[in-house]
């Protein structure tokens, strides 16, 4: 039997807790959108519950979930909200790090501290090598949930001088490194439309030292074993987004089901879910988000079992996944602007579930690693061609 039709008992649970934090997630939202910050009482629960731990190692005594477990259960949460899936699917992602970072550092930061962390991958920031450890100084942006994060990661080019230092087959040496949050300023630049709970900052550091204890680099194999680390970090991470636009238009398709069974639009008789073309309209929707999902799980699940035997994931195996993560996005933008279009003028309001769903799913869907730019990544790799982008 296949990943992919089976659960863990661990995301099992995790699934059922979901839904019984539904009623007091859904209250919460007002404040949400008020705060642009999940509420700390909310962060404690999730933590509590081990949703910021999904991808913990084993070795620290987390569950070391599989990549379709792992969507499952953020695509559980992403029914209930768009920003508390978002927080978590970046939290848990973090966990991932378990597999990477030098062991005792490991478990002071997911054991010991039980911290969440934040941040942004991407090399933006600068770091030069010195006794011990690092210099760090640079500005980063979108590190969701920040506010109520520990550590926080940044990605950096390590310098030699002021130029990039060079690896052995010329390309630039890159670090991530990881500090007390506290030690970072974080800036207010999270005003948007959709995802406003998830307190997206950007946030800066200036010769910041950093032990080299607190540092990783992709260019090395991972500390642990396992195929959850064998992954690709790029596969992993498409796949930890696409979850979110996933459980956000099964959102849209619930909320509309509750509103069709009791709206009689001004220009008829007949209730919403009594008309044909929106009967229509629900079983299309209903099979394209299925088959987007079914997508995603055949592709995850054959990356998995790839590196489950010790296999390097292939080019096209990468980009397979990268495809089902933008056709799910792509989906479940579809999804929601049709049930936002068939609720009328109902849809307008905040007060809307749809609402709320239209403007998450917009927001996470321009994700970089989801964003339809990936259609063209995919097309080139499945031609034969070079995927002209190192984000694979």
């Amino acid at each position: 039997m296949t990943v992919g039709t089976t659960i863990a008992p661990e995301a099992a649970q995790l699934i059922e807790a979901a839904h019984h934090l539904g009623p007091a997630i859904t209250s919460m939202r007002d404040e949400f959108d008020r705060e642009r910050r999940l509420p700390t009482s909310l962060v404690e629960t999730l933590r509590d519950l081990g949703f910021f731990s999904l991808c913990l190692a084993r070795a620290f005594g987390g569950p070391e979930l599989s990549l379709t477990d792992f969507i499952r259960v953020v695509e559980a949460l992403g029914r209930l909200d768009g920003s508390v899936a978002w927080c978590v699917t970046n939290g848990a992602a973090c966990t991932w790090f378990s597999g990477f970072l030098p062991g005792d550092f490991a478990h002071q930061v997911f054991v010991e501290e039980r911290a969440v962390v934040a941040g942004n991958l991407g090399t933006i920031g600068k770091a030069v090598q010195v006794s011990g450890g690092y210099r760090v100084t640079g500005r980063w942006a979108y590190a969701s949930g920040i506010l109520h994060s520990g550590w926080t990661a940044a990605g950096c080019v390590v310098l030699d001088g002021d130029a990039p230092r060079l690896g052995a087959d010329g390309a630039a040496e890159t670090r991530t490194v990881f500090f007390p949050t506290a030690m970072a300023e974080v800036i207010d630049t999270w005003h948007v439309g959709g995802l406003r709970g998830t307190g997206s900052n950007d946030y800066r550091v200036a010769d910041l030292f950093v032990p080299l204890s607190h540092t990783m680099t992709f260019s090395e194999p991972p500390r642990l074993s396992g195929p959850l680390y064998a992954l690709p970090r790029h596969t992993f991470l498409a796949a930890t987004i696409a979850a979110v636009p996933l459980g956000i238009a099964r959102a849209a398709l619930d909320a509309f089901r509750d509103l069709s069974a009791g709206k009689i639009p001004r220009i008829g008789s007949a209730l919403l879910c009594d008309r044909p073309v929106i009967q229509t309209a629900i079983g299309r929707a209903e099979a394209q988000l299925r088959a987007a999902r079914a997508f995603l799980f055949e592709a995850c699940d054959e990356a998995w079992s790839a590196t489950s035997t010790g296999v390097a994931l292939t080019l096209e195996q990468r980009a397979t996944v990268r495809l089902a993560c933008a056709q799910v996005a792509e989906t479940a933008k579809a999804v929601v602007q049709g049930v936002y279009d068939a609720g009328g003028g109902t849809s307008v309001y905040e007060s809307c579930p749809l609402q709320r769903c239209f403007r998450d799913v917009h927001t996470a869907s321009q994700h970089v690693q989801v964003q339809s730019v990936n259609f063209e990544t995919g097309g080139r790799v499945m031609l034969g061609l070079e995927p002209g982008t190192p984000v694979l």
